[in-house]
């Protein structure tokens, strides 16, 4: 491990500077006394113990980490090394307002306009009134039973809300995002006739956020942030997807095995032609790669089928995009699953009626085209045989 220098002062709980007294050092978790060094090099070892100096300073080098150390008859636990952090400044940039743990809502068993909050502990961080030394207050409040006030019981809504004091409050408006910052915000009862039929907690929950990150992205699935266009190829049946980003959790934390500072945005080189696989709504084995649009067949009900009717018969497909660098995995076309009596009918059914999206398409993949086309198309830039259409950021397959 790499050294890292230590370098503090020490005086008595008198005031007087420790000058010239002993001190021991122990790493974290172990009686052995620590291997001390006089520079970065470490080839000059240190005595342990060893004194401060004249003016009360400790001062030596060791291996990064955790350490005691003990002085006169006190003790010190230190950390030598990175990380170099203060605890209160990086408590208060990442600690939010809201509820740690407790503050559960229920109809009190013996009045029904009564609240039973249980117990909790949350935290009020205010990082407007001193920006440079936010302050952080920690609410610890027992548990209560509140009976809704006269305007509660005349609405139909009501916010509880707590101040940094652990102070209740009833309040007919929703927490806007300011006071979702200056008070910790309980849940909503509903009331009516005389009773509360309703009580939903919705606090700022504070335990594990980064789960709650989890928890939102992969609701929201993979999405496109630029490029990934499906355009026609030419006069043919082949297509040019351009160069693009999407967000996509995780794809890109490592990119060919070796970190990223980029985790979540992952990067294509586009293609031209681009290539792909068809699938099914339930395929389990994924065909050979292709360059052409398959306008002949549909889906029906999980069976690969003829598109049959007039020449214009159209049906709707849907091009995914995969964030990976292996362009051979990049592009997987789900046949569509309705066929339409014309072609301005099918694109007019975009986003519309029932389509089953394949699980693992849907799942891991960038929804980055419609392409609306006739059975007997064979030429893609043709308006009159074929539309490709780009979806929205959380278009619905």
């Amino acid at each position: 491990m790499p050294l890292a220098q230590y370098r503090d002062s020490y005086w008595f709980p008198s005031g007087i500077l420790a000058a010239n007294v002993e001190a021991r050092v122990f790493p974290l978790s172990s009686s052995a006394l620590a291997q001390l060094w006089t520079d970065v090099t470490g080839t000059t070892a240190l005595p342990n113990p060893l004194f401060t100096n004249g003016a009360g300073v400790l001062e030596f080098w060791a291996e990064e980490g955790e350490y005691w150390i003990h002085i006169d008859t006190e003790s010190f636990r230190v950390q030598v090394g990175s990380p170099d952090v203060d605890v209160f400044e990086v408590a208060s940039a990442t600690l939010s307002t809201g509820v740690l743990w407790g503050g559960s809502m229920l109809v009190n068993a013996g009045n029904p306009l009564a609240v039973d909050v249980d117990a909790l502990v949350g935290y009020v961080v205010d990082v407007l009134t001193d920006p440079v030394r936010p302050t952080i207050r920690r609410v610890s409040a027992p548990a209560q039973t509140v009976v809704l006030d006269a305007a509660a019981q005349a609405r139909t809504l009501t916010w509880f809300v707590m101040d940094a004091n652990g102070v209740l409050t009833q309040q007919a408006a929703r927490p806007g995002n300011v006071q979702a910052r200056t008070h910790i915000v309980l849940g909503i009862v509903a009331q009516a006739a005389g009773a509360i039929y309703e009580i939903e907690a919705q606090p700022v929950i504070l335990a594990q956020p980064g789960n709650q990150y989890f928890d939102l992205v992969e609701s929201l699935r993979p999405f496109n942030i630029s490029g990934n266009v499906v355009s026609p190829n030419g006069a043919n049946l082949m297509l040019n997807v351009s160069a693009g980003t999407a967000y996509a959790r995780a794809f890109n934390h490592f990119l060919s095995g070796v970190l990223t500072n980029n985790p979540h945005v992952a990067s294509s080189a586009g293609q031209s032609p681009a290539q792909w696989r068809y699938s099914l709504r339930n395929t389990v084995v994924f065909p050979p790669l292709t360059n052409l649009v398959d306008r002949a067949n549909y889906d029906l009900n999980g069976v690969l089928t003829p598109v049959g009717g007039g020449a214009n018969t159209s049906t709707v497909q849907r091009v995914w995009h995969f964030p990976t660098t292996i362009p051979a995995n990049e592009f997987a076309i789900q046949y569509g699953q309705s066929t339409y009596s014309s072609l301005s009918a099918a694109i007019n059914a975009i986003g519309s009626g029932t389509f089953v999206p394949h699980p693992e398409l849907s799942a891991a993949g960038v929804l980055v085209a419609y392409i609306a086309v006739t059975r007997t198309a064979t030429n893609l830039s043709d308006p009159t045989q074929a539309m490709i259409i780009t979806p929205g950021k959380f278009a619905t397959p």
